[in-house]
């Protein structure tokens, strides 16, 4: 085994705690574990979609979290090494799924911890030699020379740190994904929000391949836990992913019955669980931790219609007077406007103890200012949503809550006396009712009427909030209709190009409910000048989330208060590759605005008054503009490097990447050594790049440079002669032109080599604006490519392919409906057949593997770059 030690010994050294509770022994090593029989923490167990149902407080995130690590380095032992009864090797990726931001980062700091502690110990916990190389690549070792791969953090802005940051680039390497259900439902869903648009294919590939899906505090994910529900039935599937993908469905108050969905039917037996038993309980830290007083009362103030206009100023009173000098308080509310209308009422009474506000609609820089109170010593006051109903780890001492859906209530609870410090005379929790006048009253928003009622019945026999006094409360969840992802829909989602208007599939309805969803925006200084083609992309520090709704009830106040001449809102299309003004909003795109547009505080965050400037900090550090269709970046890194010397790195990689993966790769049904396809892919894959119009683009005027094939340039940013001009698509053409016509995945390599930038995949159309040159006015084009092209012989020496006799002519004929002349199906009908041969995981997976083979061997060429003698 890849650990030599027992499970116990490697949770402590892990968390510098305790030794773990029973039930996280049985999560780790199976349902027989248990810490008073030593021999049962040596073992390992199957990887299956379950459900863990612990209350708040009780180290959730550490069992699951360790538990992987565990099993993953036991998965590392060498295949001799491994008993005959050892279950199959645990998914390389750890997919941690959480409904909101702060979530994230706190589960985050905890992972790094953990990482650290375990690369510190890895000698006294007898760590096989690839368990510690597998778990340096996670943790690192503070040198440049082997930095932390892990945790990726995805909610928004993409990760700041490069090694990172190319997490998709090392499909055989372990990692551990933290993220919001909006950026990792939508990366499985192939529409990633907040993420290059061509990137897409790659997440949806190793996000739905060879993973173990968390999916935690679930009674917050509205629609995303039936979604998540789906997938796992996808996945599921024989022959549907690489290895394995089981999701684990993680809460204090989880309600299994959402998880049978019209494709994920309960098991006959029920869903395999995992809960505290007797063992567990008899902890004296359980114990104290499930009886850890929390006196329950009603809260004198009151929010109905005939109080709205006075609630916020009495509220703040009602909390000041509530508050015990020295202690916390934390005051959670329904709505982001309420809380930030306390917020500003409680400041202007002056209390003697700092105010501090939390909720998801701040930038970064200035978010994090506000949680530094929360976590801070000493007595303070903070006003929060439901950025902290669940899973962060603080303790108040009197707890303000109004009055929300049972499920809520209960994780609301469990961030007062959370671990037991406080006294019953000390300890408190105050619950202010909500009385809507109907069930259409925008008081009860955004729950409905019918939940509040049924919260408020069994908050009005409580006396008490602690675990065992809510234990015997049973409140159904009311019927809710939701979206149901479908297999018709994910099989849809697999094609990533845009209709004619430049617009995506929406998924928004399969991520969150109703109009919950969101956007991103960012601010800058634009001088009332629509932005540059060249303004730099934003980065993680000024992206803040917004909801949909309160985004297009800003957009409204703008029009009204006659912006039009002088639009502050864009939005950057990679279709036509220019800024266009933003009049609607799309869930999970990215706004630009212009300081003047307003919407936003550095204390309160986004609050969406479109009257004064916004009170935002300029981000000074650059980054590249924004991608378009035609770009080429990776094609213009600085370095000169030639077609034959890319040619051949990039066949490198790929054999170092298949030889890696060869396991998964026999799971495959290819008719073919699986190197040999790769290695056919990668030595074809830039052959397009011999093409008159891209060597123009790289070399422009000059003659001596242009006696040579070229893969890279070290200018940068020239755009290509031809618009949208694709060499992928070119090459993809002369291998079906002048390839292997018996090569027996002669259609695979073909989509391989035209995928391996994202932009050519599943269909080939013309684009908006493309038309054929005056001469050839009947010419078919598509992507920059018009019918009849020639690729010179030189490319194919350039390759190591036999040249053929003079230059190759590309022929656009596969674009058309039905058979070609020659009869061969048409490309659309050639990639549907591949998707449905290997079904839409798998193939995403495979086009992944080129890419990220391509893309190292850019990027080390980028780093020791080859100079090249020109010939006289």
């Amino acid at each position: 085994m890849g650990c030599t030690r027992r499970f116990d010994y490697f949770f402590a050294a892990a968390t510098e705690t305790n030794p773990p509770y029973p039930y996280q022994c049985r999560l780790a090593c199976g349902p027989g574990a248990d810490p008073s029989k030593p021999e049962t923490l040596a073992r390992t167990t199957v990887c299956r979609s379950q459900l863990i149902h612990i209350p708040t407080g009780l180290g959730k995130t550490a069992a699951v979290v360790l538990a992987w690590l565990w099993n993953r380095m036991a998965s590392t032992s060498a295949p001799e090494q491994r008993p005959e009864s050892a279950p199959p090797a645990w998914p390389r990726r750890l997919v941690y799924c959480l409904p909101m931001r702060a979530l994230v980062e706190q589960t985050a700091n905890n992972v790094r911890t953990w990482l650290r502690n375990l690369w510190q110990q890895r000698e006294s916990l007898g760590l096989s030699k690839a368990a510690q190389a597998e778990l340096l690549w996670l943790a690192g070792d503070d040198s440049a020379k082997h930095p932390a791969h892990s945790p990726v953090i995805l909610m928004g802005g993409e990760e700041l740190d490069p090694a990172r940051r190319d997490w998709d680039l090392y499909p055989e390497k372990p990692a551990i994904l933290i993220g919001t259900q909006d950026m990792l439902l939508s990366r499985a869903l192939n529409r990633g929000y907040g993420m290059s648009r061509y990137r897409w294919p790659m997440h949806f590939a190793l996000l739905n391949n060879d993973c173990l899906w968390v999916m935690d505090e679930t009674q917050l994910m509205g629609v995303a836990l039936e979604t998540s529900a789906q997938l796992d039935a996808f996945r599921s599937a024989a022959d549907a992913v690489v290895n394995t993908c089981p999701t684990w469905w993680m809460s204090a108050t989880l309600d299994e019955t959402r998880l049978s969905t019209v494709d994920h039917p309960p098991p006959a037996s029920g869903w395999p669980t995992v809960e505290l038993d007797p063992t567990d309980q008899a902890r004296p830290q359980v114990a104290a931790l499930l009886r850890a007083p929390k006196p329950l009362y009603k809260a004198q103030v009151t929010l109905s219609p005939a109080t709205t206009k006075t609630y916020a100023r009495a509220l703040a009173e009602f909390v000041l007077s509530s508050h015990q000098p020295g202690s916390l308080t934390l005051v959670i509310l329904n709505r982001v406007p309420r809380a930030q209308e306390v917020f500003l009422e409680l400041r202007k009474l002056k209390p003697r103890e700092p105010v501090g506000l939390i909720h998801s609609r701040f930038r970064p820089v200035d978010r994090d200012r506000h949680h530094e109170l929360l976590h801070a010593d000493g007595g303070r006051i903070v006003i929060a949503t439901q950025a902290l109903e669940a899973g962060v780890d603080v303790s108040a001492r009197t707890l303000i809550t109004e009055l929300a859906p049972w499920p809520s209530l209960v994780q609301r609870f469990g961030r007062c006396n959370r671990r037991g410090e406080f006294t019953s005379d000390q300890a408190r929790i105050l619950w202010i009712d909500l009385q809507p006048e109907d069930a259409r009253d925008e008081l009860a928003l955004p729950y409905t009427s019918e939940e509040l009622d049924a919260a408020r019945r069994q908050l009005e026999a409580l006396t008490a909030g602690d675990p065992v006094s809510l234990r015997s409360v049973q409140v159904a969840e009311l019927p809710n209709v939701r979206p149901v992802l479908r297999r018709k829909d994910l099989w849809e989602l697999f094609d990533t190009t845009p209709d004619l208007a430049g617009h995506d599939l929406d998924i928004a309805r399969f991520i969150r409910d109703g109009d919950d969803t969101d956007v991103q925006v960012y601010w800058r200084d634009l001088a009332g000048q629509p932005p540059s083609p060249d303004e730099p992309e934003p980065v993680r520090e000024e992206l803040c989330p917004v909801s949909i709704a309160s985004f297009r009830s800003f957009l409204t106040k703008l029009e009204k208060a006659g912006r039009h001449q002088l639009w502050p809102v864009w939005y950057w299309n990679p279709l036509t590759e220019q800024w266009e003004e933003a009049h609607r909003a799309r869930a999970g795109a990215i706004y630009l605005l212009d300081i003047v547009a307003g919407g936003y505080s550095a204390d309160l965050g986004w609050f969406g008054d479109a009257r004064h400037a916004a009170d935002v900090t300029p981000c000074t550090r650059a980054t590249a503009g924004a991608e378009g269709y035609g770009r080429d970046p990776a094609s213009q890194t600085g370095v000169w490097v030639t077609l034959a010397d890319h040619t051949r790195h990039v066949m490198d990689e790929t054999t170092v990447l298949a030889r890696a993966l060869a396991t998964e790769l026999a799971q495959l049904n290819v008719q073919s050594p699986p190197v040999t396809v790769f290695e056919t892919a990668a030595r074809w894959h830039d052959l397009g790049k011999a093409h008159e119009a891209f060597q123009r683009m790289l070399c422009a005027e000059d003659e001596t440079r242009a006696r040579q094939l070229w893969a890279k340039s070290a200018e940068r940013r020239r755009s290509c002669p031809r618009r949208y001009f694709r060499h992928e698509l070119a090459s993809a053409l002369a291998w079906l032109e002048a390839g292997s016509s018996r090569h027996p995945e002669r259609d695979l390599v073909a989509y391989l080599i035209a995928a391996h930038h994202g932009k050519v995949r599943l269909s080939i159309r013309s684009l908006p604006g493309e038309e054929p040159p005056d001469d050839q006015p009947r010419a078919r084009i598509a992507r920059g490519i018009i019918d009849g092209d020639e690729l010179p012989a030189e490319g194919f020496v350039a390759i190591g392919v036999n040249p053929p006799p003079g230059p190759v002519s590309l022929s656009l004929e596969l674009m058309e409906m039905g058979r070609c002349s020659n009869g061969e199906p048409s490309w659309l009908a050639r990639m549907v057949a591949l998707r449905e041969r290997f079904g839409p995981f798998r193939l995403a997976w495979l086009e992944t593997l080129l890419r990220a083979a391509d893309a190292r061997a850019s990027q080390a060429e980028a780093q020791q770059p080859t100079t090249h003698k020109l010939s006289d």
